[in-house]
Formats: C-alpha cells, sequence, structure tokens
C-alpha cells in the first residue's frame, strides 16, 4: 500500500522511466524483508543454542546432586548400620559384665563363708586339745582356691527373674498352646495381669516367686467385646496405666505381616521392658511358625539396642485331637516348627479327673537354660470367677496341686467290640440313641440364645444341652457368627 501513495504516485510521475523506479523500490523492499528475515532466524537459533546449553547445564547439575544425595545417603546407612551394630555389641557387653559381676560377687560371699568355717575350725580344733575338728568331708584349702569355685558346675542363681517361674523367662519367645475353649485367653490374661502388677501368678504354688513388673502390650485379634464383657466384666481390672489393648482396627491390616510392622514399630517406641501377649496368632491371616518367630526376633533385637527387653508371648491352637491322648509337637495347629524355633512351649488342657472346671499345664519344651520345672509332673489348676462389685469380674485359674500327666489325662474310652450279647448290644444302642440329641434346624431366636450364653462365657455343652442340639452345631453357630 505504501507504494501507491500520493507522494510516490508524484515522484514516479517526474521521473523519466518510472517502471525502473519501481523495480528499485521492490527490490529494496524485499532486500529490507530479508535481511530482517535473517536477522530474527539468526537471533531465534542463537537464543535456542544457549537455552539448550543451559537446560543442559541444569540437567547435569541435577544429576550430579542426585548422585551425591545418594551417595550421602549410602555413607549414612552404612553408619547408622555400624552403630545399631556396635550398640549391640555394647548392650551384649553389658549384660556380659554385669551377670559376670553379680556371679563373682555370689562367689566372692560363698569364699568368705568358707573362710570363716576355717577359722571355726582351727578354734575348735585347738580348745578341743587333740580331738580332730568336724569340718566338710573336702580339704578346707581346695575348697578356698578361686579355679576351683569358678570351675565348678554352677546352680541356678538366686536372682534369676521370672515373668512365670520355671515356664516364662523375660526376653524369651514363649508359645501357649490349647484346644479351642480350654482357656488360652484366660491363662493369657492371668500372667499379664501378674506382669503388670508385679505378683505371682494365682495358678502357680506358693512357693513360687512373684513376676517381675513390666509394661504389658495385649494383641486380642479376635472376641474383645464379648470376651471383655462375658469373662472380665466391664474391664475395670485392666485398668492400668502400664497395660495397654491392641485390637485389629489398630492394625494396618489383619494379617501376620501388618501384625509384626507394627510390634516393630512399637519396639522402636518403648521406654521400659514389655511383655507381648498376641492372642491367638494363628487366627491371623498368612500365619507361619517360621515368619512369625523370624518376625519377633527381628523386633526384640530392635527393643536390644534401645537397652529395652522384649518378652513375647504367642496362644496357637491345637488341632483335632483326643483329650486322653498325649500331646506332641505335630498336634500344634502349624507344625512343629513352633517347638522347635520358640524359646520355650506351654500345653494347656482339660483335666480328666475333674468336674470339667479343671484345666492342667503342661512344659511341652522348657525354657533355655532352665531345667524343667517339674519333671514328669504338670499343674493341676482350676477356673475361678473372682467377683469384684457387681459390674466388674474375671475369670482366671488358681493352683490346686501337682501331679504326674498320665494320672491328670481323661481315661481312654472303652470299645464295645467283642461283646457276645446282641440283645446287649442292641440295648445300649438303644439307649445311647435316646441320650444322642435329635438333629434338628435352629430357629432365628434358638441361635440369638446360643450366641448370648456364648458371650456370657456359658460352655458350649451346656448350651447344647440347654437348646436340645448337638454341642458341634453350638460351635458352627459361633464360627458363622465370627465370619
Amino acid at each position: 500500500m505504501g507504494l501507491f501513495n500520493s507522494n510516490l504516485i508524484n515522484t514516479l510521475s517526474k521521473c523519466k522511466n518510472p517502471w525502473k523506479a519501481i523495480g528499485f523500490s521492490a527490490l529494496g523492499a524485499f532486500a529490507t524483508a530479508a535481511v530482517t528475515y535473517g536477522v530474527k532466524t539468526g537471533w531465534n537459533y542463537v537464543t535456542s543454542l544457549f537455552q539448550t546449553k543451559a537446560a543442559k547445564d541444569v540437567e547435569d547439575y541435577k544429576a550430579e546432586k542426585a548422585q551425591q544425595t545418594e551417595t550421602e545417603k549410602a555413607k549414612e546407612a552404612r553408619a547408622t548400620k555400624e552403630a545399631q551394630a556396635q550398640a549391640q555389641a555394647d548392650a551384649y557387653e553389658r549384660m556380659r559384665e554385669a551377670d559376670a559381676k553379680l556371679y563373682r560377687e555370689k562367689m566372692e560371699i560363698d569364699l568368705e563363708k568358707r573362710r570363716r568355717f576355717k577359722e571355726m575350725a582351727e578354734q575348735q580344733s585347738a580348745s578341743a586339745g587333740d580331738e580332730p575338728a568336724k569340718g566338710p568331708s573336702e580339704p578346707i584349702d581346695d575348697l578356698l582356691t578361686t579355679e576351683k569355685l569358678f570351675n565348678r558346675r554352677r546352680r541356678r542363681r538366686s536372682w534369676e527373674r521370672w515373668i512365670v517361674q520355671g515356664y516364662i523367662k523375660p526376653g524369651q519367645i514363649t508359645m501357649v498352646t490349647a484346644g479351642s475353649g480350654v482357656g488360652k485367653s484366660i491363662l493369657l490374661a492371668e500372667i499379664a495381669l501378674a506382669a503388670v502388677k508385679g505378683v505371682r501368678p494365682e495358678f502357680l504354688p506358693d512357693s513360687c516367686c512373684a513376676s517381675i513388673k513390666q509394661d504389658v502390650v495385649y494383641y486380642r485379634i479376635e472376641d474383645y467385646p464379648s470376651e471383655l464383657e462375658g469373662k472380665y466384666g466391664q474391664g475395670k481390672v485392666f485398668d492400668d496405666s502400664n497395660f495397654k489393648w491392641v485390637l485389629p482396627e489398630n492394625l494396618g491390616s489383619r494379617t501376620l505381616d501388618g501384625l509384626l510392622e507394627h510390634v516393630k514399630q512399637l519396639a522402636r517406641q518403648l521406654e521400659h521392658d514389655t511383655v507381648i501377649c498376641i492372642d491367638p496368632a494363628t487366627k491371623l491371616d498368612g500365619y507361619r511358625h517360621e515368619a512369625c518367630i523370624k518376625g519377633l526376633e527381628e523386633a526384640q533385637r530392635i527393643a536390644l539396642e534401645r537397652g529395652i527387653t522384649l518378652t513375647p508371648i504367642v496362644a496357637a491352637h491345637n488341632g483335632e485331637i483326643n483329650d486322653w491322648k498325649h500331646l506332641s509337637s505335630g498336634d500344634i495347629m502349624g507344625g512343629d516348627k513352633g517347638i522347635q524355633q520358640a524359646g520355650a512351649v506351654i500345653a494347656l488342657r482339660n483335666e480328666g479327673t475333674a468336674n470339667g472346671e479343671c484345666r492342667f499345664i503342661q512344659c511341652l519344651k522348657e525354657p533355655k537354660g532352665c531345667p524343667d520345672p517339674y519333671p514328669n509332673n504338670v499343674l493341676v489348676c482350676k477356673k475361678v470367677n473372682t467377683v469384684i462389685d457387681e459390674n466388674n469380674w474375671y475369670l482366671h485359674f488358681e493352683f490346686v496341686e501337682i501331679k504326674p500327666e498320665k494320672d491328670a489325662l481323661p481315661e481312654k474310652p472303652k470299645s464295645n467290640k467283642g461283646k457276645t450279647s446282641s440283645s446287649k448290644s442292641e440295648g445300649n444302642d438303644a439307649e445311647n440313641k435316646a441320650e444322642k440329641p435329635k438333629k434338628k434346624r435352629l430357629s432365628k431366636e434358638e441361635k440369638e440364645t446360643i450366641l448370648y450364653d456364648s458371650k456370657k462365657g456359658i460352655k458350649p455343652k451346656d448350651i447344647a444341652e440347654k437348646i436340645g442340639c448337638h454341642e458341634r452345631t453350638v460351635q458352627r453357630v459361633k464360627k458363622n457368627n465370627r465370619a
């Protein structure tokens, strides 16, 4: 448009060769546009080169920083691991030195006693003239030698600490196994209460020592509301600042991995020695003895690095076994890995000569470093309901006696084979049919009655007699309700 303005027209009108002027003007405009485009393109190219170089420098810087960060993290992880190993070694060394110090103090006390005995013997010998002094059968000088004192067989130390004397030692993993409904929860709750209050569990004889006082964390995996109401009133008996419940909803998941992760996190936060009860562990999804004990041992190492002793007590179910048979490692649900890897294994079973309220406690595997507290014998205890007030009560076991296992087991049922009298066998069959409850379809009200009585702690056998059905039917209704 600028080529055809009035000034350009006047100029061309005066020009002798207007077309030549138009050509030069067009050529000049084209040259100006080409130079402008070239300068602009060159500038953009140079700018892009600088931007590319700057972006590359930024990427190189980020990569270098990331590499430095990874190197620092690796150094920190290595330093942390070395510090943890050193802390664990120091903790073990302190424990060894404390144990050696206590042992030497006891030996020094024994040495002083023997020196006094020697002096008394010499005085008696001097006063009696030629009469020989009465003394020990071994030469006094031999007894006084330090080497003989420290190399002789050690007895169980009087300062040995127990959670349950003869059964549960601090720092060891203990497995408590029993059949369904026998009383694992009652036994574990009694052990937990004894530990948190520092008293003797009532299922032990009076001659046993009290439990060392510790904090308690109780993992209750199933039936917490019904247990709390039916067996422990409103739970006032557990009202203690050092006692803590952990329920399934407090875990990340109701699996073995979720529980072990929670225990490890707990081990990093504990401030005092703690007893951990897991009741029952075999109800966790994916439960395996090897994984459970390995995870608990790792949690113990984490706590030990901080100077804390962790004592896990794991409840496990038995498989189907007759009461009159001896219990073996293969009868524990999950196989015999529990007995092989646990520090101690305790079995709770029905006692055969009582009215159903008695149990016997058997040591299937004694704690490490401790002999069987009652060789070839078992503790017999009875179930007692102690009432604190009208809204608070709790079930626990009380000591009755000590007897051999063979006397505590029920008698094996006699077989009907070999009877020659058909009329007598027919009479027995008719009597058994009359006593055996008939199969029946339960109504909704009867199922609600079963669940209500179960929450109150009534035994399945009594509920079955009340309803008029099989005991297996009661168990099936309870199992379906839990599912």
